[in-house]
């Protein structure tokens, strides 16, 4: 199909423009192309040194270890190479670093517990840019490392970037790699070494068993993989463009038609039906979940609850993670409403609190819920089980790389730390965590800040209730998935006059308005609405929303998605 401005509804190609989409790109936007989009792996740096070394194992015999991390990225990474390995007839050994009781990356007691075990490879997912040492280590003993990430790596003052010292580190955020894109997530990353060394074991004899094994397998088995991909790419948030845009798009097809019993069962329980799935299920229903078995409990339980192929087996880790998530929601409601933003820990350029009472799980959304108020960087820590060391979080709008704030400090306090521009994880032993406040305000004034501005809200186009229709959805609709540098659009609705105004919920904490229009009415929704949006919803107002189509109950309704109601 040949896409010009003639021939797109005018809402669809104002879309696209607002979203600095050229002309000449609209049919890859709109219409993405596994065989176009989705690059060879073997040009990210470090892949074909990477597929060597896996051959290598498998033709010896060697036991292999995927070493994923715990969150929405890393445990469907986990679970994709986990796939991948049985797929080809190699089964591996897994470790998933429990965040409370160990924190992110790769630690040397861990390759200890490997190397016990008999493994000498292990290939690291969604982690492993920073384990310098760990990694040293390992190479000390006879392990060696495939360190596959998305993370920064560490940048040290006139050296430029340091890699671990790993067989092959592959991570389209290195200087060598001149990857089409480097954002990547770290499963979309581990997916593309799968790809890689499935094409090489089609091509080459390596072991009997093995490659029996490869030849039976379908032409294109690997894309029933992207499921786990989509999932991480949406979840992650990294920006829905080039490949990214790809790779979410098909793995949702692919997640439209899933068998996976855990998730089948979370679907069913909140009544949702595949094959409507969006990217807001993904971020809303599942990553919650995933997330919540790190943050709440164990991290392999989300592991098995994707892996899992048993519908008993699997249902019972879906219903475990229900359970965590809900534990979840009430712990961070709990300590939410105990802080003091007049305290004078929040007048700092650098916001530093925390409390050994706090699980290391949940932090990360105290630090995210501080930011929302204070608009600082914010670094949040608690105590796990592991009494040497403070776990933390911290979150930054972007005005404050949080990753060179933290490097910036160094082993002076921290034990580890890592992440990305705006948010981060780190550990400081228990002797050292009254210095953290000092050190990072100190910190602070030696790194780049960048002037960000209010963050306002972009009104893509001027509507009417009139306008709310099939038409105007299936107008929309081509430019989903919606997420990072591609959002969802905001229509602005002026003299909006309310029919009627009622909350819902178990506990009333949701907002309805419905407004009158040549079809009868419009719905619109806000979620755990505050007091004042209710009183500013009932009298004249200028009305900024999303148009969405909600599936839930198994019945189909367009409404609107409250984002901001102005007098």
């Amino acid at each position: 199909m040949n896409l010009s401005p003639d021939t797109l509804h005018p809402l669809t190609l104002s879309l696209l423009k607002k979203r600095g989409v050229p002309e000449e790109e609209f049919e890859d936007f709109l219409n993405p192309s596994y065989e176009k989009h989705v690059g060879d792996p073997f040009s990210i740096h470090g892949v074909p040194q990477a597929v060597e070394r896996i051959v290598q194992a498998i033709r010896n015999g060697e036991k292999i270890c995927v070493y994923s991390d715990y969150d929405c990225d890393g445990i469907p990474g986990g679970v994709l190479l986990r796939e991948f390995f049985d797929g080809i007839g190699y089964p591996v050994e897994i470790y998933v670093p429990h965040r409370h009781n160990e924190g992110y990356g790769v630690h040397i007691h861990a390759i200890d517990k490997l190397k016990e075990k008999g493994v000498k490879l292990i290939i690291t997912v969604d982690s492993g840019i920073t384990n310098i040492e760990e990694v040293a280590y390992g190479k000390s003993v006879g392990v060696d490392f495939i360190v596959t990430d998305h993370h920064l790596p560490i940048h040290e003052e006139g050296e430029g970037q340091v890699v671990p010292d790993a067989v092959a580190v592959i991570n389209s955020k290195q200087e060598e790699c001149n990857y089409h894109d480097k954002m990547l997530c770290g499963c979309a990353v581990a997916w593309k070494l799968a790809c890689a060394v499935l094409n090489r074991l089609r091509r080459e004899k390596v072991n009997e068993t093995v490659n029996k094994t490869v030849d039976a397998l379908p032409e294109g088995w690997e894309k029933w993989m992207l499921d786990l991909v989509g999932i991480s790419t949406i979840a992650d948030m990294v920006p829905l463009r080039k490949e990214n845009r790809a790779l979410a798009h098909f793995g949702l097809r692919v997640l439209r038609k899933t068998k996976r019993p855990g998730l089948l069962h979370i679907f069913n329980e909140q009544r949702m039906k595949p094959a409507n799935l969006t990217e807001d299920d993904i971020a809303f229903t599942i990553a919650p979940r995933v997330n919540a078995a790190s943050r709440m409990g164990d991290p392999i339980q989300a592991h098995h609850m994707l892996y899992e192929r048993n519908p008993e087996k699997a249902e019972s880790f879906a219903r475990d993670l229900e359970l965590l998530n809900t534990e979840r929601k009430a712990g961070v409601k709990d300590i939410v409403s105990t802080l003091q933003f007049d305290h004078a820990a929040y007048q700092n350029d650098v916001v530093v609190v925390g409390d050994p009472s706090w699980g290391p799980g949940i932090l990360g959304l105290i630090a995210q819920n501080i930011i929302d108020e204070t608009g600082k960087p914010t670094f949040v820590w608690g105590q796990g089980d592991d009494k040497t060391e403070m776990k933390g979080s911290c979150r930054s709008l972007g005005d404050v790389h949080v990753v060179e704030l933290m490097a910036r400090v160094g082993h002076d306090v921290f034990t580890h730390w890592g992440g990305h521009e705006g948010a981060g994880g780190f550990s400081v032993s228990i002797d050292k965590i009254d210095r953290l406040s000092d050190a990072l305000n100190e910190a602070v004034n030696h790194v780049e800040k960048k002037e960000i501005g209010e963050q306002a809200i972009q009104i893509d186009e001027e509507l009417t209730f009139d306008d709310i229709h099939e038409l105007t959805w299936k107008a929309i609709e081509p430019l989903a998935p919606f997420g990072q540098e591609n959002p969802k659009p905001v229509f602005s609705f002026s003299n909006a006059t309310p029919y009627s105004v009622r909350r819902f919920g178990k506990k009333a904490e949701h907002l309805e308005i419905v407004y009158q229009n040549k079809n009868g009415g419009v719905k619109a929704i806000k979620f755990f609405a505050g007091k004042d949006l209710e009183e500013k919803a009932k009298e004249k107002h200028t009305l900024l929303a999303h148009l969405e189509k909600s599936y839930f109950g198994y019945k189909p309704e367009l409404r609107l998605r409250i984002v901001e109601i102005r007098d």
